[in-house]
């Protein structure tokens, strides 16, 4: 047999190459002979006869020679039954990695959270995740609930863990309530309202202040506890969203903020911060999961919502 002096750029598709071919020279790779191929492909030996020789005449190149019974490959038969074994284990993997897809223990998913769940309720979940879904590829945004509900409304985040706002039936989401989150009154460690008792409204007001931006809902609740008190608002109060300039700000002045209750708490342990004793309810509305009713969830955001409603049922415990 002549062998073509090159094979085109799509020679499998005029050679029509079939995935059965690939299999017999794969089965070579574990048989030296040709009955022994056959068997293992569940094929009598003629028939697999006829399929060696049928690819051979397809591309034109000889890609066996018989020592006996034998059938060894040469140089040619060497190059497509390794290749035709890579293509194979592609394949398996492609099914694998489908049979995962399908299964929800692989995929993308993308959650947005506020603070205090993002501490309490999501680092638990993530722990379950990478130990028991590796191949899930998580994506992690944190920020106000407005901004989350912008996210989520566009498609950019698939679940979110925060507060509702508004009719939520009316803006085609599905909600599950988790708690509330409380609020703490902080400043740095050593600061001259954290001492036994309570600072009254008036004695806080003469600090300054860094808080969320306006619109807020921390921000808000500070301001109605100012104004239901008749009391003005502190004169010194910059606004920003960054947890890290809210911080850095805090240790280096006498400035006072409110944060969510596990976030304050975290960084009290690491004695960044301390509490300033209060009597103000700070408690914000609840808050809790919420999905777009009109997108149902991948099979793995699924996956994830499962692992975050068992990590919320577990964080309810331990407050017991």
């Amino acid at each position: 047999m002549t062998p073509p002096s090159h094979l085109s750029t799509s020679w499998f598709v005029g050679a029509r190459l079939k995935l059965r071919h690939l299999q017999l020279l794969a089965a070579f790779s574990r048989s030296a002979t040709l009955h022994d191929a056959a068997d293992h492909l569940g094929m009598s030996q003629p028939a697999a006869s006829k399929l060696l020789n049928d690819l051979e005449a397809l591309i034109g190149i000889a890609l066996f020679r018989h020592e006996g019974r034998r059938l060894v490959p040469n140089y040619f038969g060497e190059v497509l039954t390794r290749r035709a074994i890579t293509i194979l284990d592609e394949l398996d993997r492609t099914r694998e990695e489908l049979n995962a897809l399908l299964d929800g223990r692989a995929g993308r998913v993308c959650i947005g959270a506020i603070d205090g769940p993002a501490i309490e309720i999501l680092t638990r979940a993530i722990q379950v995740l990478q130990a028991d879904y590796p191949q899930i590829d998580l994506d992690i945004r944190t920020g106000s609930s407005a901004s989350l509900h912008h996210d989520l409304s566009r498609g950019h985040i698939e679940i979110m863990v925060g507060r509702p706002g508004g009719d939520v039936s009316e803006r085609h989401l599905h909600y599950e309530e988790i708690g509330y989150e409380p609020l703490m009154l902080m400043g740095r460690s050593g600061h001259p309202l954290a001492v036994p008792g309570s600072a009254s409204l008036n004695e806080l007001s003469r600090y300054p202040w860094i808080l969320q931006s306006r619109g807020s809902r921390s921000r808000q609740r500070l301001e109605a506890i100012f104004r239901d008190m008749a009391t003005p608002l502190p004169a010194r109060i910059v606004g920003s969203d960054s947890l890290v300039v809210t911080l850095a700000y805090l240790t280096q002045s006498d400035a006072l903020t409110v944060l969510s209750g596990p976030v304050a708490c975290q960084q009290m342990h690491a004695g960044q911060i301390a509490e300033i004793p209060n009597g103000l309810d700070l408690r914000l509305d609840p808050y809790g999961f919420l999905l777009p009713q009109d997108r149902p969830p991948s099979p793995a955001a699924a996956t994830v919502i499962a692992v975050l409603r068992d990590a919320t049922r577990r964080h309810t415990i331990s407050l017991r």
